[in-house]
């Protein structure tokens, strides 16, 4: 802007006048931060939230024949009016059969729902419709991998339940309508097959309305057309689909469509659909929107529908819900934006298969939208974030990530445990195995064929990482997914004045919840000298273990200052002497690729071995000195048993040799 632009553009308005711009201008650029930093309380409300559509599930299984059938096209017909609670049309399916002689086909439907009549292969067909299903008996029994169609017409007033189904309801006296099926909600507005084994592999929706009214909803919008007083829009989403990931929303929209540029010279749209008193502030945050899109793009996959759109529509639910390239939204706000548009990789393009593993979507979702913070905005609320997330989990001494009950709403839907603790569970990974591997083995999950635009597991995604880091993780996700609790540590380091005056440090440590017996974790310290910091990481595999941190008197330490872990450090002194070794001591060292092996003193030889899972001696030597140390970059990556005997004392434990141990 040349110097006196501003100035001179206010050529005229009086000094009152002025004061009320500059004060708007403060105020929007105030809103705009706050709009951005992370809300310590982000997590617990979308958690409510959730749980509150959760409910919706209660009491329904989906039906066992299910099993039998692939849903592989879907054409929806919908007419609604934003005023009146009402919704007619009908729902054409191909069906292909997954087995031979399958005699009947059942669909989802709410009892509150009027079914006129059902086609099958485009012929009348009797059926019934009864506890919230439509079952139709087929005219002969069908073979496998043949395919069939069934269309249903219904009409009917969805239940205004409170848990967001079908809600007509006004935004600034204009009426809406809109949608929220997750998990088991769309049976009450549409003929479905409610499941998470099944995608509907390719969608079309035709929503008729009034002619004032935009109508929102997945995929490509191929259509506007007003025909009298209504008008159509054609909406064609061609991937797999979760059924709960459909969604309709129609108002007085006012539309703008941003756009990002790929490297390949195409363009992703981002198509917003807000309500007209918000379009000023929606515009506002359109750097954001693309700048997080442009992030998620380069650290995983090019986002998975670019060849449709992503879109916000805007609705009342408090919050933010995942509709498959057009999330339904509150508002635009930074935090909200970020996790809704992590679901479409993490949730929408890759749903979870069960409700015990509820951290692959929310677990995922927090902690791309912690990424963010950590990589744009100059990083502004990064420690801020990591402090918010590390508070809320050590806030109870209990809780693991794995919903063992997945009858409990609240728990499914924790967000301490779901939510805080499933994201730093991945950032404790990430430190583990370092961000080239952690990054990868998310690339490679999202890449997996198997459950690429399908459903996956806790065991894809942990076999996924494995595979990156090329090494083990039954003890970490035993330790931080299936126990509870985390561990809190007490440091203390000297000078070992019979050693050349070097620094050491002891480390033990007790966990929050005796499920865990001890935490074995790479521990982040920083030593302060002469004004500067070293952060060293320390592999911590045993209690009163001890690590040589520097060669001359340190003036500090600090434990986890950049917040790796989830943990506690109730003590960091310095002590004048810590007494001799009563027990042999087994000690990974980070930068020399060895382990470093002391033994109390006159204990007499001792004699050492490695041992791979196998069972198998990969490693052995015998032992003449007190403090040795074995060289172990011979050995892969992975999970090892040392067993060291000297004299009366033995000791076996468990080490972790890691491609970053060198590090």
């Amino acid at each position: 802007m040349p110097e006196g632009y501003f100035v001179h553009s206010l050529t005229g308005i009086n000094f009152c006048t002025m004061k009320k711009l500059l004060f708007l201008i403060l105020v929007l650029a105030v809103q705009l931060v706050q709009a951005q930093a992370p809300d310590p309380d982000f997590n617990d409300k979308a958690a409510f939230n959730d749980s509150r559509i959760y409910q919706k599930s209660a009491g329904y299984a989906e039906s066992a024949d299910y099993a039998s059938t692939d849903v592989i096209y879907q054409r929806l017909n919908f007419t609604v009016d934003p005023a009146v609670n009402y919704i007619s049309g009908s729902v054409f399916s191909s069906v292909k059969f997954l087995n031979d002689n399958v005699s009947q086909i059942r669909f989802d439907l709410a009892d509150a729902m009027i079914v006129d009549s059902v086609q099958y292969n485009q012929k009348k067909i009797v059926f019934e419709h009864s506890a919230n299903k439509i079952s139709i008996t087929l005219p002969s029994s069908v073979v496998k991998s043949s395919i069939g169609s069934v269309e249903i017409f219904y009409h009917g007033a969805p239940l205004q339940n409170g848990m967001g189904s079908f809600v007509a309801s006004t935004h600034n006296t204009n009426p809406i309508i809109w949608t929220l099926s997750e998990p088991y909600g769309a049976k009450d507005w549409w003929p479905c097959k409610e499941s998470l084994t099944d995608k509907i592999d390719s969608i079309d929706i035709y929503i008729t309305c009034p002619q004032q009214y935009l109508a929102a909803s997945n995929g490509k919008l191929v259509e506007d057309k007003i025909s009298g007083q209504n008008r159509t829009a054609h909406w064609s989403h061609r991937f797999p689909i979760a059924t709960y990931l459909v969604g309709i929303a129609v108002t007085n929209y006012e539309t703008y469509s941003d756009f990002l540029d790929l490297p390949d010279g195409k363009k992703i749209e981002v198509l917003n659909y807000v309500y007209p008193e918000y379009l000023a502030t929606a515009k506002s945050q359109s750097a954001d929107i693309l700048n997080i899109l442009s992030f998620y793009n380069s650290k995983f996959i090019t986002y998975p529908f670019a060849s449709e759109k992503y879109g916000h529509a805007q609705f009342g639910w408090g919050g933010g819900m995942e509709h498959q390239t057009m999330s339904f939204m509150t508002n635009l706000d930074f935090e909200l934006v970020a996790h809704e548009m992590a679901h479409q990789w993490f949730g929408d393009y890759i749903t979870l298969a069960s409700w015990h593993d509820i951290w692959l979507n929310e677990g995922l979702a927090t902690y791309l939208t912690g990424l963010t913070y950590e990589s744009l905005l100059n990083g502004q609320y990064w420690q801020s974030w990591k402090d918010i997330q590390v508070n809320r989990i050590i806030s109870s001494p209990s809780g693991s990530v794995y919903v063992a009950d997945t009858t409990s709403v609240n728990r499914i839907f924790n967000g301490r445990l779901s939510y805080s603790k499933g994201a730093y569970l991945l950032h404790m990974l990430r430190w583990e195995i370092g961000d080239s591997l952690f990054f990868k083995g998310l690339k490679n999950y999202l890449k997996d064929p198997e459950i690429a635009n399908g459903f996956a597991s806790q065991e894809k995604f942990v076999a996924q990482m494995e595979a990156a880091a090329d090494t083990s993780f039954t003890e970490f996700f035993k330790d931080w997914y299936y126990g509870e609790g985390y561990p809190i540590y007490r440091l203390t380091y000297y000078t070992d004045y019979g050693d050349f005056g070097k620094q050491k440090l002891r480390i033990s440590q007790t966990s929050s919840d005796s499920s865990v017996d001890f935490f074995e974790m790479h521990i982040p310290v920083r030593i302060w000298k002469d004004g500067k910091f070293t952060d060293l990481r320390l592999y911590n595999t045993s209690q009163n273990q001890e690590f040589v941190i520097s060669d001359t008197k340190v003036a500090r330490i600090e434990f986890d200052p950049d917040k790796w872990l989830i943990a506690k450090s109730d003590l960091v002194d310095a002590v004048l002497h810590v007494s001799e070794i009563e027990d042999i001591q087994i000690i990974p060292e980070n930068k020399s690729e060895s382990i470093r092996i002391i033994i109390p003193e006159n204990s007499g030889k001792g004699e050492f071995r490695i041992v791979d899972l196998s069972g198998r001696i990969v490693k052995s030597c015998e032992l003449f000195e007190t403090d040795s140390k074995i060289a172990t970059s011979d050995l892969r990556s992975g999970f090892y048993l040392v067993e060291v005997k000297s004299g009366k004392f033995r000791k076996t434990e468990k080490i972790l040799l890691s491609p970053r141990q060198a590090e």
